[in-house]
This record gives structure tokens, C-alpha cells and sequence, in this order.
């Protein structure tokens, strides 16, 4: 017998913040709270239903999206547990477009980190209402006025609702707390009827008062704190019956779903996370996916509950399940019961952290393609390409704990041993002045011989420039049908190098004399004088070696500004500028790509997690004289390789 959901007050709550904020902890309470679960589970002890998979228990820490599902005071309540590393933010933001409310958690003894300031940030983007959660108030360190503080400089008009007093939470509009009269005022701030009764000294009733706060919490007008404790239950249930009291606006027609989330079930196969934002969805049905432009015919659905899962016959407005074996649709895609334009998709950040995977057994290549395949398909912030130029396999990722992630996960779940090398530079060589030369191929081997004599003169072009070959062969001195050939020879020697083994660039090569032999010239010949007499001229042209210059944008607390700045230089950056941007500096530079390594992790070193950073390919600069030797030895290993 398949359960079905039949009531339409479904919440989705999305559980947001730094990491060792509480989060899971909060998530774990309100299912105890719920009596979903019979004992109050724990990330620490392996125990908690949301970090569940054996990386999280291992790791002790949130690295995928969660979701569990139950019914609560006659409502049903969607929780989606997020992680607190900005390495796992794109699980953040799937979280986000799945969520009807949000409670972002605080710890009133850390500060507040970076994932917690852009979630608020992309939350408030799409119109969530927003509930602040200060965690482990139970602490004996914690100031409450000074977290308070903290919060109303980070996020704006925050204001407490409850309190806590001893083991006890108390409402703060009905006390006679120190909070009272600024949620009044924050209240009767969101009517405009309420507003003229409470400047007009008139006694405003805790009833209107309370329907005033729901209706501005919904949009947005309050953002209330809620005060407790989850690891001694102290706050929960007043915190998960306010979320039942906010009003969350529901289509009954035409059906509208969105897939915020991709799990790669080992029996399933690929579960599409969906939300289905109007009408209702039943087994058998066909919608068409807008996206993709396909129809897609649904399966079976499921209710999540963690790792485990309970198939249902139908998921009305607002319910959450898992789709399971769907043809042609991925994350941020969009379905629909008839064609029509696709929601917006989801922005993944893009991935900062770079290295080349080798795996330990060639018989493994089969596998770790397909891991690495499934793995993008569940992490669109994770990414992966050969690289043809280095022939390396590069995984790129968040950071250097999402990167960890990736090569545990194709170990534990794909049974690939990996080893890692940094990726390799993708170095140029090019000319500083004008030469000339000559390239001569003659053999005679009996009959037909070989013969192919070209002149060339290479000259440089503006950095970007590329190649130009120029035909300048006058009164036939080389029949225009070996011009080819000789230009042929000319890129393949650039491809190659000629000072180390990087492709060279920016050269007009000019093709200006030279002599043929009517019986033994032939293409082949006149190719190989082409090469000969570019890697001539070459030599008497001043090569360098070029180095891709990265345009970089750091974002990070002005108290870390000169320590930033100071491992910028360290690694020959040129410092563009500073700017404030809110509370922040932004810092733009120029740095070279082979200085980018490891960058990530010094960053969140010196910022304390708090820094982050953009960055993509600005142009090819020439690499200091003093690292040419360093950069030739490295290229004459990878030949020898």
C-alpha cells in the first residue's frame, strides 16, 4: 500500500550556516521533536539520520544536501539539512531553490563565516522568509547582546522573538523582556494600521500583533531570532511551530515542478530531487521538460528520509520527493504538464581548485570516467576534462576539501585508487625580434630523390595575435602548389616548440625565396624545409616563454586585508586596486596561473574560512627571466615521459 500525502499545508525548510553552527544538530532536534525519531541523533557519534552517508560519518561533518520528510500539527514538513563549507555550496544553493522557509543558524560563540553571509544573501534573493536560530545558548561564554549585535551589523533590522531563561523559552511578546518594545515596534512597522494605533500610544492586542508578525515574516519585513538549545531540546518546539504559522502561497492548476537535486542511488540509479511548486504529481504521468525539450514519463516516487526512502502515489503543491529513472532530466531543469518556458536554472559557483588524477591501475580508466561522470551528475559544482595539451585528467572542485571529497567518493563508491599531480601550465613560447633563415631538406636514396629549400622570416605580433603566414615567393623561385606545404611544416614545428616543448605564438612567418628540383621536390620535402627553417630562424629571434596571466578577484574582512595583500606579492601578483563592497574589501589583481596553486586553502587560512576569491584567464604574460632554466628542466622531464 503506497502512502499518500492529503494534506495541502506542506512546508519545505531549509536549514542553512556556517559549519559547527548546530545545523544538523537543529535538524536532528526537530525530527526528535516530531517524533520522527525515538533518540536525538548526532553527527559526532555516527548516529544522525540527515549525515548519514559513511563519508559524513566518517568526516564527521555535512557534505550533501539532506532531506526528510513527516507529518506535525497537521501539517506536513519537508527538513533539508545543508552543508556549512563553502567547498559544498552548490548543495547550498539546491537547498535554496527547494525551500518555502528558511532558518539560518547561528553560533553566538564563532563568527559568522563566510557560507552563512552568502546564503542570507542568496536567500533574501528569492524572497524567502528567514528565521535566525541562535544555537548553544546554553554555553556559559555566550553574550547574547554582543551576538545580537553582531547580527543586526551583518544581516540588518534582526529581532529576538523568544528567550531563554533557564531551561525555560520564553515568548518576548508575552514578557516583559528588554526585547518587548522593539518587536512591537518591528511589528507595527509592517502595517500600516497597526503603526498609526502604536504612535498614537493606543494598546495593540498580542492577537493582532502575532497575525501582523506571521503576515511580515512571510514577506519578509521580519527576520525574528529565535533563541535555544538543540543538544538539550530547549527552543525547538516553539521554533518548529512558528514555522507552521507562516503563510506560503499555493497553485492548484496546471502542474510546475522544479529538480533542485541529483542522487546516485546504487539499486535506482540516477533520483531527481524535485519540487513541485503548482498542481499535483501521480505516477504515469507524462510532463515535458522545458529544458531539455523532451517529454519525460514518471516512475515511481519517493518520500526521502535521509539515506531511507518511502514511495508515495502522488506529490501535491509544495511536496518534495524523489523521482527515480528519469530519461533526459538533470538538476536545474524544469517540468511541466504542458510546454512552456523553463524556471531559471541554478548558478553553481564556478569550481576555483585544480589537480590531475592518474589512477593506479590502468584497468581502472573505464571506471573512473564513469565516477567521474555520476559524480558531475550529482555536484554540478564539480567539473573534469582531459586536457589534450598536458594529456592529463583534471578534476576541478570548490576547494581542496571538496576535491578530497571526489577522490574518497570514487574510491569508497567506484573502487578507484588515485593518485594526484599538480596540473601542468599551459606555457607558450614566442620570438622578441625579427630573423631570418634558411631550411634545406635534400636526400638522394636512388630514383627519386628529396629536395625542398625555403627562406623564412619570422617577425612578432602583439601579444593575442595568433599566426600569420605571408606568401612573398617572386618570379617562381617555389611553385605556389609547395606554399602549402611549407606552411603546413611551419605550424607543426610551432605546435612542437622550439625552446622547450610549448606551442609557439604570435609570429608572422614570410615565405620570401627559396628553390625547387623539377624531378625530386614533392610536398613532404618542402614541409620538412619549412619546419627546419622556422626552428632556424627561430633561434636567432630572442624565444621566450610566455605564462597565462589569471584576473583575480578576492572578497575578504578588512581586518585580513594586508595579510592578503602581502601573499599576493609573495606570489608575483600586480595589485590592481581595492574597493569596499559592504563590509568587505575586494581586492583585484593579476596573478600567474602557475602561482594559483594551493590558493584556495592559504586564503581560507589567513581569513579564517572567511575569504574567497574568482578567477579566470586574462592573457599570456612573458615569464621573468629568472625561471626560464626552472621551466625548460620541467619541460625536458615531460619529454623524456
Amino acid at each position: 500500500m503506497l502512502r499518500s500525502i492529503n494534506t495541502e499545508d506542506i512546508r519545505t525548510i531549509g536549514i542553512f550556516g556556517q559549519s559547527s553552527t548546530g545545523k544538523t544538530s537543529l535538524g536532528e532536534a526537530l525530527l526528535y521533536q516530531a517524533k520522527v525519531t525515538k533518540r536525538l541523533g548526532a553527527v559526532n557519534d555516527g548516529t544522525s539520520i540527515l549525515s548519514s552517508s559513511p563519508l559524513e560519518v566518517e568526516k564527521k561533518i555535512t557534505i550533501n544536501l539532506s532531506i526528510a520528510s513527516f507529518d506535525y500539527e497537521g501539517a506536513f514538513l519537508n527538513i533539508l539539512d545543508t552543508p556549512g563549507y563553502d567547498d559544498f555550496y552548490g548543495e547550498v544553493l539546491s537547498g535554496i531553490r527547494a525551500s518555502d522557509i528558511a532558518i539560518i543558524v547561528i553560533d553566538p560563540l564563532q563568527d559568522l563565516g563566510i557560507v552563512t553571509e552568502k546564503a542570507f544573501s542568496d536567500i533574501k534573493k528569492h524572497n524567502i522568509p528567514i528565521l535566525f536560530y541562535l544555537s548553544k545558548i546554553k554555553e556559559k561564554e555566550v553574550d547574547i547582546d554582543t551576538a545580537l549585535s553582531r547580527m543586526k551589523s551583518a544581516f540588518g533590522n534582526i529581532v529576538p522573538v523568544t528567550i531563554v531563561e533557564g531551561d525555560d523559552v520564553s515568548q518576548v511578546l508575552a514578557s516583559d523582556s528588554r526585547y518587548h518594545k522593539d518587536l512591537v515596534e518591528a511589528i507595527a512597522e509592517t502595517d500600516d494600521t497597526l503603526l498609526e494605533k502604536y504612535l498614537s500610544d493606543e494598546e495593540l492586542k498580542r492577537e493582532e500583533l502575532e497575525t501582523a508578525f506571521y503576515k511580515g515574516l512571510s514577506c519578509g519585513k521580519i527576520m525574528p531570532v529565535y533563541m535555544g538549545d538543540s543538544l538539550k531540546g530547549i527552543g525547538i518546539q516553539t521554533l518548529l511551530s512558528s514555522t507552521i504559522g507562516i503563510s506560503i502561497k499555493r497553485e492548484q492548476d496546471k502542474l510546475l515542478a522544479f529538480v533542485f537535486k541529483t542522487s546516485v542511488d546504487p539499486h535506482l540509479g540516477d533520483i531527481r530531487y524535485t519540487k513541485i511548486l503548482n498542481g499535483e504529481l501521480t505516477p504515469g504521468s507524462t510532463l515535458y521538460n522545458c529544458t531539455q525539450n523532451v517529454n519525460e514519463r514518471i516512475n515511481q516516487l519517493y518520500l526521502m528520509k535521509g539515506k531511507e526512502r518511502e514511495e508515495v502515489d502522488k506529490l501535491p503543491p509544495g511536496g518534495i520527493g524523489g523521482l527515480a529513472k528519469l530519461k533526459n532530466t538533470h538538476t536545474g531543469d524544469t517540468l511541466r504538464s504542458e510546454k512552456g518556458e523553463p524556471l531559471p536554472g541554478i548558478d553553481f559557483l564556478p569550481s576555483l581548485v585544480s589537480v590531475a588524477i592518474v589512477p593506479k591501475e590502468k584497468k581502472d580508466e573505464e571506471k573512473l570516467m564513469e565516477g567521474l561522470s555520476r559524480l558531475h551528475e550529482e555536484d554540478p559544482s564539480f567539473t573534469y576534462y582531459y586536457d589534450t595539451e598536458t594529456r592529463q585528467t583534471i578534476i576541478k572542485g570548490r576547494g581542496e576539501l571538496h576535491i578530497d571529497i571526489i577522490i574518497a567518493k570514487l574510491k569508497r563508491k567506484y573502487g578507484v585508487e588515485l593518485s594526484t599531480e599538480r596540473p601542468r601550465i599551459h606555457y607558450r613560447e614566442t620570438i622578441k625580434r625579427t630573423a631570418e633563415a634558411q631550411g634545406k631538406f635534400k636526400r638522394q636514396t636512388g630514383g627519386h630523390g628529396q629536395y625542398g629549400d625555403c627562406w623564412l622570416k619570422i617577425e612578432p605580433l602583439e601579444r593575442g595575435q595568433g599566426f600569420e603566414f605571408v606568401n612573398a615567393i617572386v618570379g617562381g623561385a617555389i611553385p605556389s602548389k609547395y606554399l602549402p606545404s611549407i606552411e603546413k611544416g611551419v605550424k607543426e614545428a610551432m605546435v612542437e616548440g622550439v625552446l622547450a616543448v610549448y606551442p609557439v605564438v604570435d609570429v608572422r612567418v614570410t615565405c620570401y625565396d627559396g628553390s625547387f628540383h623539377t624531378v625530386d621536390s614533392s610536398d613532404i620535402a618542402f614541409k620538412i624545409a619549412g619546419s627546419l627553417a622556422f626552428k632556424n630562424a627561430c633561434e636567432k629571434a630572442n624565444m621566450t616563454i610566455l605564462e597565462p596571466i589569471m584576473r583575480v578577484e578576492i572578497v575578504v574582512p578588512e581586518e585580513y586585508l594586508g595579510d592578503v595583500m602581502g601573499d599576493l606579492n609573495a606570489r608575483r601578483g600586480k595589485i590592481l586596486g581595492t574597493e569596499a563592497v559592504g563590509k568587505f574589501q575586494q581586492i583585484k589583481a593579476y596573478i600567474p596561473e602557475a602561482e594559483m596553486f594551493g590558493y584556495s586553502a592559504s586564503l581560507r587560512s589567513i581569513t579564517q574560512g572567511r575569504g574567497s576569491f574568482t578567477q579566470e584567464f586574462f592573457h599570456y604574460e612573458e615569464v621573468p627571466r629568472e625561471l626560464h632554466e626552472k621551466i625548460k628542466e620541467q619541460a625536458k622531464s615531460k619529454r623524456q615521459n
